[in-house]
């Protein structure tokens, strides 16, 4: 009974690896229903397949932590105990994700997105320009190459294209 109730107690670190697995299974039904199922599986089974391992393994390690009596913690001290002491930090994070979201139409999305992320990386406190310059560019080009040139995918182009 005691394990039940410490289940209980912590449960909220469960909520939103559920929802992931709620949707992700909720995704799965829905396209393994489709025409050409083999097809329209051949990305979602593999991730599905990952979120299903990933989750397994995480109640288990918490059920085997309750069990033997140490709580699981990532870097070995009081992660439970640990609070955001940055909050600049949080609010810019959100104020930019939000302008990110609105502006990604307007700016464009390589543009929007290298901004975004190199502002980003600026909040958190990456000194090194290189980064800040390099990394924000790379992924968004990635990505654009990805979807709109590979893919067929089309991007915002924003009004600067």
């Amino acid at each position: 009974m005691d394990f039940l109730r410490q289940l209980g107690k912590k449960g909220g670190e469960f909520i939103v690896p559920s929802i992931m697995l709620a949707y992700a299974t909720y995704y799965y039904m829905e396209v393994s229903g489709l025409p050409r199922r083999e097809v329209n599986l051949l990305l979602i089974q593999p991730v599905y397949f990952v979120i299903v391992v990933a989750f397994t393994i995480l109640v288990a390690a918490y059920v085997y932590s309750l069990l033997i009596g140490k709580p699981v913690s990532a870097s070995g001290s009081e992660a439970g105990e640990r609070k955001i002491t940055n909050k600049a930090a949080t609010v810019s994070f959100a104020v930019l994700t939000v302008a990110y979201v609105f502006g990604i139409e307007w700016v464009g999305f390589v543009i929007s997105s290298w901004l975004y992320m190199a502002l980003l990386l600026i909040f958190f406190s990456v000194k090194s320009w290189l980064i800040i310059v390099i990394f924000p560019a790379g992924t968004a080009l990635f990505i654009h190459l990805t979807f709109d040139m590979w893919l067929s995918i089309p991007l915002p182009k924003g009004i600067l294209f």
